[in-house]
């Protein structure tokens, strides 16, 4: 599966909801993503700003991940 097939896919990672916003490297059955939150963030002036975080995510959980509704 074509790593740009991951973005929008939203994933469980470390016991938070997160959504897939950006895909790296792939290596070893492992891809590296760029993560942003759909439950934990902070209100701005400009709207919801999501923590985001970046680690390394199996393919396999990629592939079985659901868009978000």
């Amino acid at each position: 599966m074509h790593k740009q097939a991951f973005i929008d896919k939203a994933i469980v990672h470390m016991g938070h909801i997160y959504r897939v916003i950006g895909v790296g490297a792939q290596l070893g059955g492992n891809t590296y993503c760029h993560l942003a939150s759909l439950t934990e963030g902070r209100m701005q002036k400009n709207g919801w700003y999501a923590n985001q975080i970046c680690d390394w995510i199996d393919d396999e959980v990629l592939k079985k991940a659901a868009s978000p509704a």
